[in-house]
């Protein structure tokens, strides 16, 4: 075997004569942008794979990663290097550090699975092949356009990423593993589902983030399980794309908010169980419920305002929700959800139901005019939404965990708290430029609120 010495210096001179020989590439072919990034992507992949043979401990892969985090950056940030190799990493147009995170997500998938190589290179195999090759597809026989966050994805690239991200999972599991058949069968299935989805919601670059973290934690647990738990988790993930995908027409969520709804409801089904389920999907339901629809009465900058409105009743409603508008509704659950799964406390579902109300609550109060908002009729709604929010989540967990009276009044103050700040604060929320600090300032109220319930654990 060779030294740590020698192995870095091997990957950094084959790093430095992939990005040069590119730029020759470019130069002589003009090939598309996207072609010469995913040059560079796949073999880079492909030599990462060989690190747990060239090296026995994370050190010498980290420092790797500083170097090549450092050169990436130069050469994006250094004029007289990004005229001369820029093009190579930002041909796109895209406002993107996928270049960054692809580094940084392989030196600490090293760390977390540098003993096991199995669980290092599926993810690895992954990213590198399921990802560039379906991108390249999409690029050049993409026609189903589906919405995301920075524009659109097709169907037709998501669907090569389920293929392959497949075969990087069921063929070494088959011939590299003791893995039943059966077992890795449905394991293909499951994470190529789910990885799927993590890449359709990824934005600026972090699929190359989500795809090796996100596989690897997938791959551990599901390697645990038997068949009947398998096929139970392949059956509630393909229900809940089915469901999601026949309710999208009466949501404001766009295709990838959708799926990264689909990706929350899982992990909250698969962590917790259905009782943990429950509360998501009755947000998910009821919230358009909360919503308000056409009025003849609103003025124009009402509907500025309220962007989701249909042009009239005949109509559905305006998809402009996106992948931040789930996460923040999802927010406090998903704090509650990750300290169950640690800690496996199932009361921490008091606290995790408080911050779907809350959250609920507020969908119904961001629909209140501009022009009325502080009209003593608005307050009533106000208290309304807070009302409705309240009963659509706590009568089930009163049936559900026999929550006491008292115990469910005080979540009622929770969902209060959250409501009320939320209508004090959305004149001065509406007014920012974009919709970033709305949506902090959503799930930041949610969350505290949530809090709340630590009171009776």
């Amino acid at each position: 075997m060779v030294s740590a010495a020698e192995g870095m210096l091997l990957i950094l001179a084959i790093l430095g004569g992939l990005i040069v020989g590119l730029k020759q590439i470019q130069r002589r072919f003009s090939p598309h942008p996207e072609i010469v990034r995913k040059l560079l992507h796949i073999p880079m992949g492909l030599v990462t794979l060989s690190f747990p043979w060239l090296f026995d401990d994370p050190l010498p892969v980290v420092l790797l990663t500083a170097i090549a985090i450092a050169t990436l950056l130069a050469i994006r940030l250094y004029a007289p290097l990004r005229n001369e190799f820029g093009s190579v990493l930002g041909g796109v147009e895209r406002r993107s550090l996928g270049e960054v995170y692809f580094p940084a997500a392989i030196a600490l998938l090293f760390c977390l699975a540098h003993q096991e190589p199995l669980l290092y290179c599926i993810p690895i195999l992954m990213l590198t092949l399921a990802d560039a090759l379906a991108a390249l597809i999409g690029v050049r026989y993409g026609t189903v356009r589906y919405e995301t966050l920075e524009g659109q994805k097709s169907a037709e690239g998501s669907i090569a990423f389920f293929t392959l991200a497949f075969f990087s999972v069921h063929v070494p599991l088959l011939l590299l593993s003791e893995v039943g058949r059966a077992e890795t069968l449905l394991i293909s299935v499951i994470l190529g589902l789910l990885v799927m989805l993590l890449e359709a919601i990824a934005w600026r670059g972090l699929d190359n983030f989500f795809i090796p973290l996100g596989g690897y934690l997938l791959l551990r647990t599901h390697l645990e399980m038997d068949v009947p738990a398998l096929l139970t988790r392949l059956v509630i993930t393909i229900a809940l794309v089915i469901f999601t995908l026949t309710w999208r027409r009466r949501t404001t969520l766009n295709d990838s908010a959708l799926m990264g709804a689909t990706l929350f409801g899982y992990l909250s089904w698969s962590i917790g169980g259905w009782q943990w389920l429950l509360s998501p999907l009755t947000v998910f339901l009821c919230y358009p419920l909360l919503m308000r629809r056409v009025d003849p009465k609103l003025e124009e900058r009402d509907r500025q305002s309220m962007p989701w409105l249909p042009a009239d009743e005949t109509c559905g409603w305006v998809r402009v929700h996106n992948i931040y508008a789930v996460m923040s509704v999802v927010a406090a659950g998903a704090l509650w959800l990750f300290l169950f799964g640690i800690w496996e406390r199932s009361n921490l579902l008091y606290p995790y139901t408080i911050g779907f109300a809350a959250s609920l609550a507020i969908i119904g109060i961001a629909g209140l005019p501009p022009t009325a908002y502080w009209l003593p009729a608005q307050i009533g709604r106000v208290i309304l939404y807070i009302g409705k929010s309240w009963l659509l989540l706590f009568v089930p967990l009163l049936a559900i965990e026999r929550t006491s009276i008292p115990v469910s009044l005080l979540g009622l103050l929770g969902i209060a708290i959250a409501g009320i700040t939320y209508y004090l604060t959305q004149p001065w929320l509406r007014s920012r430029p974009t919709d970033r600090w709305n949506w902090i300032g959503r799930a930041a109220f949610a969350t505290v609120a949530s809090c709340l319930g630590l009171l009776v654990l």
